[in-house]
């Protein structure tokens, strides 16, 4: 008889028994894991993170509606100086009456007047002309005194440097009306609704309850940030406020329009021939001290046109507790309420003009603001606290 070696039998054996354990091992994996699958169910359990930040878009379905009120307020732009100022620079609205004193040509060394007040003053060259004989021929030279200007001599209480915009100014008693201009409100107003507004939102969750539980509470920080931008334009009828200086003519006409002076013409001389440019004065002169003031209002008596913007930003902070539903795998639902706080801050920018009477092309306002561009603005800041409410699928 013959024995086979022990190791070979226990070999063969583990062999011959090895499909019979796999299988009952992958029967056992199975339901193991069908059991932890119910319990799951069971519990209704579904891991969550425990900490979540987002970042995102947020846009208001409707902006902020702004009412901006007391429109048509146009300031004086000019303050010309009252009569007991005495004799300086006066800008108007439709002119202006400027200082006056004698020119060079009519003072001597000392400073004194030549020439005489209310007259004028003839002014003369030293020329070279040709020396000729009987029969026309050149036989030297010699210098000689020629005219070539006649100027209206500077008077004690009258200016020639002044000049007006319209013939509404001349008066039936020979004065010149200068006045500045400003506009009252009325009460008129506008209102403009803002559209959706877009903003950046900055969001921190941190749960503290079981983070495999369907329904969590935590707690919620949050940051948003979005823009305010409201503007609207057109006109509105105002009160029109003339503050007006009458200055006399001194019994001579008002010049013709355009009117700036002084003012010259060319010099000729009898033959038609000009000797010099711009060298005789057709000034009118004026009384360089107003002898008469008035102020008036006329009630819708300005067309204002305008345009207004309030435009800036405000940057939220808001924190309180949170719940947060998990419905399905894809699905939850959060919802939170607490404490908000917000930092607003906004620029509110004007611009309103309105033309001068019988002058079209001067706007008062234009120069309004301090960069002289007819723009005025304030800014302002504030902190506001609240509460909200939030709901999030």
């Amino acid at each position: 008889m013959t024995f086979r070696p022990l190791p070979y039998a226990c070999a063969l054996v583990a062999m011959l028994a090895a499909p019979v354990l796999a299988h009952a091992q992958a029967e056992i994996s199975a339901a193991e894991e069908q059991r932890l699958e119910a319990l799951a169910r069971e519990n209704a359990e579904l891991y969550l993170p425990k900490s979540k930040v987002s970042v995102g878009f947020r846009v208001l379905s409707s902006g902020a509606r702004v009412n901006f009120g007391n429109l048509g307020m146009v300031a004086f732009n000019l303050h010309p100086a009252p009569a007991a100022d005495g004799s300086v620079d006066r800008v108007y609205d439709n002119g202006a009456v400027r200082t006056d004193t004698p020119r060079l040509e009519e003072r001597d060394e000392n400073n004194v007047q030549t020439s005489t007040p209310g007259g004028r003053y003839a002014v003369f060259t030293t020329v070279t002309v040709d020396v000729k004989d009987a029969d026309g021929n050149v036989i030297g030279t010699e210098q000689v005194l020629r005219q070539v200007g006649d100027y209206r001599a500077y008077t004690p209480g009258l200016t020639r440097n002044w000049g007006y915009g319209a013939a509404s100014q001349v008066t039936a008693d020979g004065h010149i009306a200068m006045s500045t201009y400003s506009s009252t409100s009325e009460g008129a107003g506008a209102m403009k609704k803002e559209g959706m507004s877009p903003g950046i939102e900055f969001q921190y969750v941190r749960t503290f309850s079981r983070s495999t539980r369907r329904l969590q509470w935590g707690l919620l920080a949050g940051l948003t940030l979005n823009g305010i931008n409201s503007k609207t334009a057109g006109s509105v009828t105002s009160t029109l406020n003339v503050r007006t200086d009458y200055y006399s003519l001194a019994g001579a006409a008002a010049p013709a329009l355009p009117y700036v002076g002084p003012t010259f013409e060319d010099y000729v001389n009898s033959a038609g021939e000009v000797i010099q440019t711009n060298g005789l004065e057709t000034t009118t002169p004026i009384t360089a001290l107003p002898d008469g003031h008035q102020e008036t209002s006329i009630t819708g008596g300005a067309t204002v046109n305008g345009r207004w913007q309030v435009k800036g930003s405000y940057f939220m902070v808001r924190i309180g507790p949170s719940l947060h539903a998990q419905l399905t795998e894809r699905l939850g639902l959060s919802a939170s309420l607490g404490l908000a706080g917000a930092y607003a801050g906004t620029t509110y920018s004007v611009s309103e003009t309105f033309q001068v009477p019988d002058l079209p092309d001067v706007l008062v306002g234009a120069n309004a603001g301090p960069r002289r561009d007819g723009i005025e603005q304030v800014t302002e800041a504030r902190f506001l606290t609240g509460y909200y409410a939030d709901l999030n699928m």
